[in-house]
């Protein structure tokens, strides 16, 4: 095992160094000569929807290729210096092609396997908007009315260039940062993207899967029954589907759904600017996909280790002749079994899409979510003294009945108005709806035998969560004094419920031997004395004012501030009497970046962030009676961001300090403490260097790597834990994927990938009286795709810990140690029509 669970030493670091690069080194040597993609003749095309954003060529033609499908071909110094206006609108190819270098003196010509060759000097054709389209900001752009049957097609000509592929693993543009569709590039903050193509080459069914390949981002313990993570240090319960927060804390519904998804952003340190409270680590956005005006079918049917079986479906495409009327529509059923007794599992999860192009600047979208399914509750291994217990990889310490069953309903619009070419207004609102029952027995402590485990027995009924959302946001761009300035003013209010009953019981649970398990499997008889009735709510709005600025010299400024009213209410009910527990916050956050890009291809940059986060109105309140107070936190960060291969290759290098305060401890009073009094006098402190890498170093070679150091810190306690480290965070952590498309060859359409995710001993708890051994696992995968007709058929098989490594992902206490999967395998087969 690379990571050994004794301190690390350079010298141990040194061999880890060796090992990354042999193993590098034997991707170059595997993995050779590249890949021609599946292609289509443009002799006829369809209008695209496309969604370019005023900017500088280079990003935009980026953007062009990833939406269009098209390779391009042309020379990085012919696109220096010029930028372009916006295109949002439905365009053929050339169409868009011609309004991105009207301004230049560049001309393109479209070969038959789908490459666009730009070069000084070809010959353009004139166009015409098409169908229901934004009408252009220089009527000079008007060339003379063509038909699609205009569009040259002429055999491919090489240019000494750069392909820019839909399938690519970077992304020039992010929209969670800063709720704008902005180059990553200009951004002064930590962002990292896993684009589908990453999604599809791991084969990864779910969010926490996915996030090995964000640096500082490790697995938390959910039970099965909800996602949660640690982003730099700090654990956050808190999930956004795109931008809208889903309370996964308060409701247990299973694993987020991925079939839908077209990337996931992460954005580094705070985020409550933009979202309201929230963990000051990072932000996890789960992006949906969009309708698209081109037809597109898939189907694809999965089949894996321990029965596993998923189906997923996806179409899009246009209701009417132009397209100004798309859908979507995804599905998924899953099944399956679990290399952990009681481990069965299946649901079921359907998300339609309306999207209505009103005119060339007004639409309306429609959306749906719904879920439903069971799972089981599974609380994993207690740790026998510094270590988890070590069983046998299926044992369960539950009982069959500890399972939950969900429903899952999200339903929303949102709407969007362009008065000018400058200035925009946007309005989303959703709802969200959880219904939650389940059964559940819990670990509790081991024994001084080290053999015989207590157990307790809770369950749920009818645990209803209701969630209403909105915002409000109006963007503009203005020019003061020969400095443009692009202004976001918006506000948005978030209310969540949560009611239901808590069983309790009145029988004994029986005890179990970790090492000669005997269940019981019935559901204890419940004394009704024992249940309690909650109703929980929380709400707030903010408002928030952004500015992003672009000075002289290529320096770019983002600063902002939002103000926070929020109030949280409690109301527990236990024989008879109810309990109600009050709490108010409200705060200005400010956030100020700077970024400096001396070249095409380097930006430095700098931030200083303030955060309002978690409330601790459900801790009792402080031996004054008065409420505790939410927890803040502030940030300092600074980085390298770099573009190389002509915007192949991305990678990005940041330092940050993270520190939070208001965390409570028990009050020093051991009499209050034992009736569950606190304090605020906790603080935790965590800094770091991160680094990833992402991007194509060769035709068809594809890479996503990252590294990160951490260093965390209690720094206030009074618990005894001052000095200690927060559990669940690696001090060493590294992962690295890459993917081979063999090109030109007999073997075309064969994918060959693998990678190697690393991470160091982590402490368990707070205490840190026990931790969890450093593990080192390896991943492969293959594909092949073959075009038949019109349809393009793959067959894919992936190999998660190769090796069989046993591992513990994470922890939340001595009681509740999660296990890892062994080796595992995927195979897929999916169909797609274009």
């Amino acid at each position: 095992m690379l990571f050994s669970t004794e301190p690390q030493t350079s010298v141990t670091w040194g061999r880890h160094t060796i090992v990354l690069l042999l193993i590098l080194l034997a991707s170059i040597v595997w993995l050779t000569a590249a890949n021609a993609k599946n292609r289509e003749t443009l002799k006829h095309p369809v209008p695209i929807d496309f969604d370019i954003p005023a900017q500088e060529l280079p990003f935009a033609l980026t953007q062009f290729a990833t939406q269009s499908r098209l390779f391009l071909v042309y020379k990085s110094e012919l696109t220096h210096n010029h930028h372009t206006t916006a295109i949002n609108g439905a365009y053929t190819p050339a169409q868009a092609l011609k309004l991105l270098l009207h301004d230049t003196d560049l001309g393109f010509q479209i070969a038959q396997d789908n490459t666009v060759t730009i070069q000084q000097g070809l010959s353009r054709p004139g166009i015409l908007p098409m169908g229901a389209t934004r009408s252009l900001n220089d009527t000079n752009t008007h060339g003379p009315a063509i038909s699609d049957d205009d569009v040259q097609t002429l055999p491919e000509v090489l240019v000494p260039g750069f392909k820019l592929t839909r399938n690519s693993y970077s992304a020039p543009n992010a929209t969670t940062a800063t709720k704008l569709n902005t180059p990553i590039m200009q951004t002064p903050l930590s962002i990292q993207v896993v684009s589908k193509s990453v999604l599809e080459d791991q084969q990864a069914t779910t969010v926490l899967e996915s996030l090995d390949n964000v640096s500082g981002v490790f697995p938390s313990f959910g039970f099965n029954g909800f996602d949660t993570f640690i982003v730099r240090g700090f654990r956050t319960f808190d999930l956004f589907r795109d931008g809208f927060r889903l309370p996964t804390g308060l409701s247990t519904t299973g694993e987020r759904e991925i079939a839908n998804l077209s990337k996931i952003e992460v954005v580094k340190g705070p985020a409550s600017i933009l979202f309201g409270r929230i963990e000051p680590g990072g932000l996890v956005n789960a992006v949906t996909k969009n309708p698209e005006a081109k037809p597109y079918y898939s189907l694809q049917q999965q089949i894996g280790s321990f029965d596993l079986y998923r189906t997923t479906l996806d179409a899009t495409g246009g209701l009417n002749q132009y397209s100004s009327l798309l859908y979507r529509f995804n599905f998924a059923y899953e099944n399956s079994d679990s290399f952990r007794d009681f481990g069965d599992s299946d649901r079921i999860f359907v998300a339609p899409v309306l999207q209505w192009k009103i005119s060339e600047r007004t639409q309306v979208t429609v959306e749906m979510e719904y879920k439903n399914g069971e799972a089981p509750l599974d609380y994993g291994v207690p740790a026998i003294g510094n270590r988890p217990a070590d069983l046998p990889i299926r044992r369960n310490l539950g009982e069959e009945f500890s399972r939950i069953e969900f429903e899952e309903i999200l339903s929303g619009f949102n709407w969007s108005h362009a008065f000018n070419d400058n200035w925009e207004i946007k309005n989303r609102f959703y709802y969200y709806y959880a219904l939650e029952n389940d059964n559940a027995i819990n670990n509790g402590s081991l024994q001084a035998d080290n053999q015989t485990l207590d157990r307790s027995y809770f369950g749920l009924r009818d645990n209803e969560t209701t969630t209403y959302s909105t915002d409000l946001n109006l963007t503009g761009k203005i020019e003061t004094f020969g400095i443009q300035h692009t202004v976001l003013v918006g506000g948005d209010y978030y209310s969540t419920n949560s009611e239901g009953l808590s069983i309790g019981s009145s029988s004994a649970i029986p005890s179990i031997n970790i090492f000669n398990p005997t269940h019981f499997n019935t559901i204890p008889i419940q004394d009704p004395a024992l249940d309690f009735g909650f109703d929980s709510s929380q709400e707030w709005f903010g408002l928030y004012v952004q500015d992003q600025i672009e000075l002289p010299y290529d320096v770019h400024i983002l600063a902002g501030f939002r103000y926070d009213d929020a109030k949280i209410e409690s109301k527990d009910t236990f024989a008879k009497v109810t309990t109600i527990t009050k709490s108010k916050d409200d705060q200005i956050s400010p956030r100020f970046g700077l970024l400096w890009r001396p070249i095409q291809e380097v930006s430095f940059y700098g931030n200083y962030v303030e955060n309002l986060g978690l409330p601790n109105a459900f801790n009792s309140p402080a031996r004054n009676g008065i409420p505790l107070q939410a927890e803040t936190a502030q940030q300092w960060e600074a980085g390298i961001k770099t573009e190389l291969l002509n915007g192949r290759l991305s990678a990005t290098v940041a330092w940050f300090q993270i520190t939070k305060q208001n965390v409570v401890t028990p009050d020093p009073d051991p009499v209050l403490a034992a009736l569950g009094a606190f304090r605020q006098t906790g603080e935790a402190q965590n800094e770091g260097i991160e680094l990833d890498v992402t991007g194509e170093l060769l035709p068809g070679w594809k890479v996503i790597a990252n590294y990160a150091y951490t260093d965390t810190d209690i720094t206030k306690a009074n618990d005894g834990t001052l000095g200690n480290r927060l559990p669940g965070v690696p001090k060493h952590a590294g992962n690295i994927w890459t993917t081979y498309a063999i090109q030109n060859t007999a073997l075309k359409g064969l994918t060959l990938g693998g990678g190697v995710t690393l991470r160091g001993e982590r402490e368990g708890n707070n205490d840190n009286d026990f931790q969890l051994p450093g593990y080192t696992l390896f991943n492969l995968m293959t594909r092949y795709t073959l075009q038949v007709s019109k349809s393009q058929v793959t067959a894919q098989f992936n190999v998660r810990n190769l090796f069989d490594i046993e591992y513990f992902p994470s922890s939340t206490s001595r009681s509740f140690i999660a296990v890892g999967a062994p080796r595992t395998f995927l195979g897929s087969l999916r169909i797609a029509f274009n």
